[in-house]
Parts: C-alpha cells; sequence; structure tokens
C-alpha cells in the first residue's frame, strides 16, 4: 500500500517538474536571446533588435569610421536604446557624437554632458574619451584635455606620443601655461610629447617661462624632457635659470665654462661643449683627451661650442691648442653674443704644425644686449678655402685681473 501510494504521489509530481523544467529553459533561453540581443549580433540577426535591450547590441555592432564616430542616423537608434537600457554607456555616446560629424565641431557642452554620462557608466570607454578629449581642446579647456589623455594613455599605451603635442600647441598665454604646468605635474610620462608640440608653435619668452618655472622639478627627472624645458628656457633667452635647470640635473657645476678639459662627455648641450659633424667639418673627442678639430675649408661655421651666461663685466679665453695640419688662421676662437650678428672677438687659431700654443684674449661683455654667448671653436671666412686640423686641450674663461 506504501509503495504503491508514493508511486502515485511521485507520478502526480511529474507534470509540475516538466513545467518546472521547461520555465528554467525558457528563462535559460531568454537570458542568452537577451545576452546576445545585447550584444554586437543584434546588428547582423534580424528581429534581435526586438528584444529587450537589442538597441544596445545593434549600436554595439556599429563600426566607427577614421574620426572614432558611429555612422550618421545612428542617433535613433541611441534614444530607442536608452529606453530599454538606462545603465548602458552606448546610447549616450552616440547621441553625443551628432556633435562632432564636422571636422572643426567639438560637441557643445550638451554633448560634453552625454560623454560625462557615458563616462560615469563605463570609464574605460577609448571612444568617449577621445571625443571628450576633442571638446576639452576645442574649448580650450587644457587642463581637462591633460587628464582625459592621462586616461587613455594608460587605457591604451603610446597614444599620447600622437595626441599630446597638439595640448603643447594650444597654449598661447601665460593663464593656460599655469593650468597646464600644473595639471602636467602629476603626469610627466605626458612631458616629453608635449614639449614636443609647445616647441613648434611660436610663443612669446613669458609663455615659456611660466611653463618650466611652474612645472615641479620632480616632472623633470627624465633627461629628455629636462632638456627640451632647458631648450624653451634658452629660446625665451632666459640663460640663467636655463643653466640652473641643466646645472641641478647633473648635480651642480662650477666655473664660468663647464668642463674646460673637454673631459665631461655625459652633460648636455647647450651649457656644456657641443661637437658638431657638418658640411663645415667635424669635431670629435681624441682618445688621450682633449677634442680634435677638422675644419674643411669651405663653409665657415662653429665646430666645438658652449652657451655661456656671463655678466657685464672684463674677461680672458684661454684656449691651448696644437695644429696638426692644414693652414694656421683657418680655424678661430669666437665670442658672439646670443641673438646679435657682431662678435665680441674672432682671433685666429695661428700656431704652426707641430706647436703647442696657448692664446688669451682679453674682451669685455656689454651692459645690455648680451645676456647669453657663444664661446666657439670655428671655421673663419677666408677666400683661400684652406682647411685647418687642431687638437683642443684646454678651453675657459675668467674674469681679467684688474691693473
Amino acid at each position: 500500500m506504501h509503495t504503491e501510494h508514493q508511486r502515485g504521489a511521485n507520478s502526480g509530481n511529474r507534470p509540475l517538474a516538466i513545467l518546472a523544467g521547461a520555465a528554467l529553459l525558457a528563462l535559460a533561453l531568454f537570458a542568452h536571446l537577451g545576452r546576445l540581443a545585447e550584444s554586437p549580433a543584434a546588428a547582423r540577426v534580424p528581429g534581435l533588435s526586438m528584444i529587450g535591450a537589442g538597441k544596445v547590441g545593434q549600436l554595439r555592432g556599429l563600426i566607427l569610421d577614421e574620426n572614432s564616430l558611429p555612422p550618421v542616423g545612428s542617433e535613433r537608434i541611441a534614444r530607442e536604446a536608452l529606453a530599454g537600457a538606462p545603465l548602458a554607456y552606448e546610447p549616450f555616446f552616440v547621441a553625443a557624437a551628432a556633435g562632432f560629424r564636422n571636422v572643426r565641431s567639438n560637441g557643445s557642452a550638451a554633448d560634453a554632458a552625454l560623454l560625462t554620462e557615458a563616462l560615469r557608466r563605463n570609464p574605460r570607454a577609448r571612444e568617449a574619451h577621445f571625443l571628450m578629449l576633442r571638446h576639452a581642446v576645442g574649448a580650450g579647456n587644457l587642463t581637462q584635455a591633460i587628464e582625459e589623455l592621462a586616461v587613455m594613455n594608460r587605457l591604451t599605451g603610446g597614444i599620447a606620443d600622437k595626441l599630446m603635442p597638439a595640448v603643447g600647441m594650444a597654449v598661447r598665454n601665460v593663464r593656460q601655461a599655469n593650468d597646464v604646468a600644473a595639471a602636467l605635474g602629476p603626469h610627466p610620462e605626458l612631458l616629453e610629447s608635449f614639449f614636443r608640440g609647445f616647441a613648434d608653435s611660436p610663443k612669446g619668452p613669458d609663455v615659456s617661462i611660466a611653463l618650466v618655472t611652474r612645472l615641479p622639478r620632480t616632472a623633470l627627472a627624465d633627461p629628455a624632457v629636462r632638456d627640451a624645458a632647458i631648450a624653451e628656457l634658452v629660446h625665451a633667452q632666459a640663460f640663467v635659470q636655463a643653466r640652473e635647470l641643466w646645472g641641478a640635473g647633473i648635480g651642480g657645476s662650477s666655473g664660468l665654462v663647464h668642463s674646460a678639459d673637454f673631459a665631461d662627455s655625459k652633460a648636455s648641450p647647450p651649457f656644456n661643449w657641443a661637437l658638431q659633424e657638418n658640411t663645415s667639418g667635424v669635431a670629435e673627442r681624441a682618445k688621450g683627451g682633449g677634442v680634435s678639430v677638422d675644419y674643411y675649408g669651405r663653409v665657415p661655421g662653429a665646430l666645438v661650442s658652449q652657451l655661456l651666461t656671463l655678466q657685464p663685466g672684463l674677461y680672458k679665453a684661454r684656449i691651448e691648442y696644437r695644429t696638426e695640419s692644414g693652414s694656421p688662421g683657418a680655424l678661430g676662437l669666437q665670442l658672439q653674443c646670443v641673438g646679435a650678428e657682431a662678435m665680441i672677438f674672432d682671433q685666429p687659431l695661428s700656431a704652426k704644425p707641430g706647436l703647442l700654443q696657448v692664446l688669451n684674449v682679453t674682451f669685455p661683455v656689454p651692459v645690455s644686449g648680451c645676456k647669453g654667448q657663444y664661446l666657439s671653436v670655428a671655421g673663419r671666412v677666408q677666400e683661400s678655402r684652406d682647411p685647418q686640423a687642431v687638437w683642443l686641450r684646454r678651453l675657459d674663461v675668467a674674469p681679467a685681473e684688474k691693473k
């Protein structure tokens, strides 16, 4: 009896089990269709767009163009998708994209608000960050542009190399320079590409000085970035500030001329020796010390040079050299104020081959118009176009003794 009663009860539960299994299968199928509808497949499979959030799937199946924009007409799908999937970021991104269709349009404030909502839902949406970057640059909000680029660079390594120069070119005034310096401080990885663009666009000296002096020194720890910052200060003729920054990078430097014996081959120009190889000739470090200079005689120009920051006063330059070959006097020791055409002095290296010679030159640095000076050994203008090769042992400058 008990067995028959139990068998009857089990047979009575069988329809319920079948219904439950069917319900679970339906739920699983519905969930699968829902996931499928939200996937890019919705753009390719007829009918899926009618299931739940299928419009989102259509948006995800759209192919962006070369400007990271969805196809024209996608805004209608975005509006329909938003009703069924309020937490998806795609509807906000696609709706905002309409304001960026023209290559010169960078979206309105309303478009930026839509992008903000898209990024709130998906902070890793690269295409939304890209449009937000365009909007920030177009609106002159360089601080926001830098923050966007910092995020994009973390999401896609190396993208700053392509996009950051445009931010550097956009800096036009001191206020922007101050804002950008504050924004770049926490992101030193963006500075090298930023300076490339900054240098390519004409700037007033006050803009360059404001930018570099506002940057934290920790942001200038990279030698390439520091050299770029020094170049900007030199371009602005802020020579003393440039040399201080350069000196901080090498641990300090003493003397009016750095490495008068040419021993330092690591510190970078312009406040260390720049050795040239060009149509004028070639200068290179000699194995036993010093520098070998070979002037071809055809094209005058500096082959060894260093930027100095001498204050107004009277000085003495001293060079120790030996002519190796060629015509004595084809090469000369020169000093010229930066930005000035006239030389302070141009003294020929006239020692005959084989003789070690010491040449002393006393000269004044004028009170005005000579904040920086280039000390150089250079090929000189001559009708005969004679060559000369010399070996330099030492080149220094010191204050002249008062008589």
